[in-house]
């Protein structure tokens, strides 16, 4: 449960006696500071940070109106104005306030008030909690980026798009790359090296001169002697790795098993 932070300001003693008594019936407010004047109000926001002020407006000096205007909007937490006199309301309601008490209130009117304060300051965690999952969402998303998702191929005409998680393996083949597919191929105009650089390491493999492999397409793979490894694909072909490519195949199915 979050402790909502709050203040009191209010010139008069016995006004925050009876706020900060209201407000400690409630176990999920904490009352982090108590200010007799609009100047202390400032400085209290400023050094408590509180979610919540219950705040006079007719106070000696700065009154509750200007403290809102001269708190940085990025500090200002919500405000119920607390007062006696009604003919601020429209002002205080412009400062975005969440309620305006006019003295004397009962305790249900303060309880409303306070429901209604609660309800804002969970929307305002729940806003933001939103905003930093899409924030994820779109580090991931860009993460993703970094690697190539599809190719676009012309073939005979027509445009495919070929997913690469689609693709059991990659060749080279003169100036084109292989794209092997379950069933069927197709040809790219791409080179081996450019292409491992623009493939995740997490999922493909360069295992020869001439291949990379998709890791989630192959089914076995087993060190045959001589510095070579046999992969079996998905679709029943087995691709032998080069010699010079031993240590980084080894260690990579060294990490896959760990």
């Amino acid at each position: 449960m979050k402790q909502i932070r709050t203040l009191i300001a209010d010139d008069e003693p016995a006004a925050r006696a009876r706020l900060a008594k209201l407000l400690a019936q409630d176990a999920e407010v904490e009352v982090v500071g108590e200010c007799r004047n609009g100047q202390e109000a400032i400085d209290a926001v400023s050094k408590h940070r509180p979610d919540l002020l219950f705040l006079d407006v007719q106070m000696p000096g700065i009154n509750g109106l200007e403290v809102v205007g001269r708190v940085p909007g990025d500090r200002m937490p919500f405000v119920v104005f607390v007062t006696a006199h009604d003919r601020y309301a429209l002002r205080a309601f412009d400062l975005s306030a969440v309620d305006y008490l006019l003295k004397p209130y009962d305790d249900d009117r303060f309880f409303a008030s306070l429901e209604k304060a609660k309800r804002h300051i969970d929307m305002q965690i729940n806003h933001r909690l939103t905003g930093r999952l899409m924030d994820l969402v779109r580090e991931h998303m860009h993460a993703k980026s970094e690697h190539i998702e599809s190719f676009t191929i012309r073939d005979k005409g027509r445009e495919h798009k070929v997913n690469v998680s689609d693709i059991l393996y990659l060749q080279a083949e003169g100036n084109y790359l292989r794209l092997q597919l379950k069933d069927r191929h197709f040809l790219h105009r791409m080179t081996m090296n450019a292409v491992e650089s623009e493939l995740d390491p997490a999922r493909f493999l360069r295992i020869h001169r001439s291949y990379v492999v998709n890791r989630a397409h192959v089914r076995n793979a087993r060190y045959s002697g001589n510095n070579e490894f046999i992969f079996s694909m998905a679709n029943n072909e087995r691709i032998v790795s080069g010699r010079s490519y031993k240590e980084q195949i080894a260690q990579a199915l060294q990490e896959q098993q760990a």
